[in-house]
């Protein structure tokens, strides 16, 4: 019953989230790839070990335009503790990025299921790779620690967002590793 009413209230989401971006719908903040900033001279020490401080170093860096609003994700789904939704354009190709922030401590079977998905295939189903309901899969990366997963949609193969996805990706997995 969990997972039919799950699976109609993700129905629902994606409904409502297919009619904001027609050509009615917001327009979407942009950063270049060019703006964004040297990762060298962006302190970690200076951002809290959590998602809102991760998403505050994304910025930053450039990798989150300063006034894209997060949409708050219903991440207990997948065991998550946080989990924050952008959506941006870089350099005119749409971006959507998904943060999750887990307790390591305190990992639920939704979590390690999650995370062992992950690390298995680089991806993980909403339900389950195994569910009996129409489920989708998310390409994923987990930082070092599984503290954090990201998943980073664009809409564009060209080098310049492969390298700024790939880019976005290290600044999660250094932003965990890093002493504070």
């Amino acid at each position: 019953m969990k997972k039919v009413l799950l699976f109609v209230l993700l129905l629902s989401t994606l409904v409502l989230f297919g009619g904001c971006f027609g050509t009615g719908g917001p327009s979407l903040e942009e950063v270049k790839t060019e703006e964004a900033a040297d990762p060298e001279k962006v302190k970690i020490s200076n951002y809290t070990e959590n998602l809102m401080g991760l998403e505050k170093y994304l910025v930053a860096l450039g990798y989150i335009p300063e006034k894209a609003e997060p949409q708050e994700l219903m991440c207990s789904v997948l065991g998550a503790k946080a989990g924050d939704r952008f959506n941006f354009k870089v350099d005119g190709a749409v971006v959507y990025v998904e943060l999750f922030e887990y307790d390591t401590d305190n990992l639920n079977d939704d979590a390690m299921r999650v995370i062992r998905e992950v690390k298995k295939d680089g991806k993980y189903y909403v339900f389950g790779e195994n569910a009996n309901v129409s489920n989708a899969a998310y390409e994923a990366t987990l930082s070092p620690d599984n503290k954090y997963l990201v998943s980073y949609t664009v809409n564009s193969g060209d080098e310049a967002n492969t390298k700024r996805k790939e880019d976005f990706i290290n600044a999660v997995v250094n932003f965990d590793k890093a002493d504070r």
